[in-house]
């Protein structure tokens, strides 16, 4: 190894257990590549490093990296998304979607490199993600003018519609090869390596083993509390027993009524981050998109839960900041709607450094775009599914506007048991208000709602457990009003 591939390796960051000298050994022997020229650092993510490696032939290499220690790590979830990137790219299914291909891997601790690692083509592109607007800082999308803006909102949809194409599986789950190197539907793994079971026939079943599984959890780690109290970490929500069996029974019962209807149920791809940080573009024609990359976390998914936005036109509650009376419900999967500013002298003031107060109307003003980009990119998706598929049915037409409530018990059911308790107040009012207007219990329909819930419905039940819960706070506070005094 030159002195001057030594002094390259030994500037770049990495996890302190990588040892990259180990890696360009890994990527020569197993490429069979002359000596490596150069290594430089192409990005960090929340899961990987990635390098770029030159050899000596002129052909380059990205070497993709896992940051997660052994404990943390999910050797069958990276190999799902090596699959799923072979998948793309063998099934022609997906023309425009240009997926680097894979040429080596490793899936443990144990290489030269001592991490995980995959080797693939280097792609070349331009990334809209780091475009900046010196003139009101903002980055992005959100830089952009309103005409770009439109522009690159209408490719986003193009390529939802292209990944929105049928799929040869008949489970729920995510891609994986078996013995003889086919593709088959293995479990379910999300973007953070959790395997949440499966493969799955339907939906119920999936939602049904989840909820199975919040009930094991109880049963490990609750049957010795002290005091009535779940939760163990200033990270978990503070719940008692009664109230996450109540949530817990709440959920279940509507889980026959979140069921879509059938021409939402067809089975497609899923990518969990469709984000431009994830999109390489033509470097001279910007309608051109050249690669896709960051597929840990893809799913086969019933067509209605694939509808997220992609996450530059998310928005939450709290950015830039709440307004009074809008609660932020803290969706991941659901965007929190601004349409206005509303009362502006409510709002807090926020400075940089001494005298240099920061002007949160640029901020809001740029998520009240991203509302009305929402709505252009469910255009565009629709008229792109007409085009591509023929597709008249009107509903699907609709997708991105039906998904939310879905979206938001999918969310809080594959989440674990501090989605339930975090979203209580939601669970509750949405099964007070389908209970009203549900009268025979059995009619189906399409569940739609507001963004988020500002009242509360007025419920049919006396619940005297108010008193119990008040006598339980009293008692509290007058023990540590006592800590206080000692």
């Amino acid at each position: 190894m030159s002195s001057d591939l030594e002094l390259q390796i030994s500037t770049l960051r990495k996890s302190r257990w990588v040892n990259l000298s180990g890696l360009v050994d890994c990527a020569t022997k197993r490429l069979s590549k002359p000596t490596c020229q150069s290594i430089q650092l192409l990005g960090r993510g929340s899961y990987n490093t990635v390098y770029k490696l030159v050899f000596g032939d002129g052909t380059e290499i990205a070497a993709s990296v896992s940051v997660h220690d052994e404990e943390d790590f999910n050797p069958q979830a990276k190999l799902s998304e090596i699959a799923t990137m072979q998948f793309v790219r063998a099934s022609g299914s997906y023309p425009g979607i240009q997926v680097p291909q894979v040429h080596a891997w490793d899936v443990t601790f144990s290489n030269p490199a001592g991490a995980p690692y995959v080797l693939m083509d280097v792609v070349h592109g331009r990334k809209l993600d780091n475009f900046t607007n010196y003139d009101n800082k903002l980055r992005g999308l959100d830089g952009m003018s309103e005409v770009q803006q439109l522009a690159v909102t209408k490719y986003l949809a193009k390529l939802q519609s292209t990944l929105s194409a049928p799929v040869p599986f008949d489970k729920i789950g995510s891609i994986t090869l078996n013995d003889e190197g086919s593709f088959i539907i293995g479990p379910l793994f999300t973007i953070t390596q959790q395997n949440l079971g499966g493969p799955y026939q339907s939906l119920v079943d999936l939602w049904r083993a989840r909820l199975e599984h919040d009930i094991l959890h109880a049963l490990r780690e609750w049957s010795r509390l002290e005091a009535e109290q779940l939760s163990q970490s200033l990270s978990e929500p503070k719940c008692t027993p009664q109230i996450f069996s109540e949530v817990l029974q709440l959920l279940s019962s509507l889980v026959p009524h979140f069921v879509p209807p059938s021409s939402y149920l067809p089975l497609v791809l899923h990518h969990p981050d469709l984000a431009l940080r994830n999109i390489f573009f033509d470097p001279i024609d910007d309608t051109k998109i050249v690669g896709l990359i960051d597929w840990g976390g893809a799913q086969i998914l019933p067509l209605i839960l694939s509808a997220k936005f992609p996450d530059d036109l998310n928005s939450t509650g709290e950015d830039p900041c709440e307004r009074p009376g809008i609660p932020d419900e803290g969706w991941n999967a659901v965007p929190h709607d601004w349409t206005s500013f509303g009362d502006t002298s409510k709002w807090p003031d926020v400075f940089r450094g001494p005298n240099d107060q920061v002007d949160l109307t640029i901020r809001a003003s740029a998520m009240i775009k991203r509302y009305y980009l929402r709505q252009h990119f469910g255009v565009c998706f629709a008229q792109e599914n007409h085009d591509r598929y023929g597709d008249y049915n009107l509903g699907r037409a609709m997708l991105f506007a039906h998904a939310p409530y879905y979206l938001k018990f999918h969310e809080i059911i594959t989440s674990g048991w501090t989605s339930l308790v975090d979203h209580a107040e939601w669970i509750r009012e949405t099964y007070w208000r389908l209970n009203a207007v549900k009268q025979d219990g059995r009619s189906a329909g399409l569940i739609i709602g507001p963004n988020v819930y500002r009242s509360s419905m007025q419920k049919s039940v006396f619940d005297l457990n108010i008193f119990e819960t008040q006598s339980s706070e009293d008692v509290q506070d007058g023990e540590e009003e006592e800590d206080v005094d000692e």
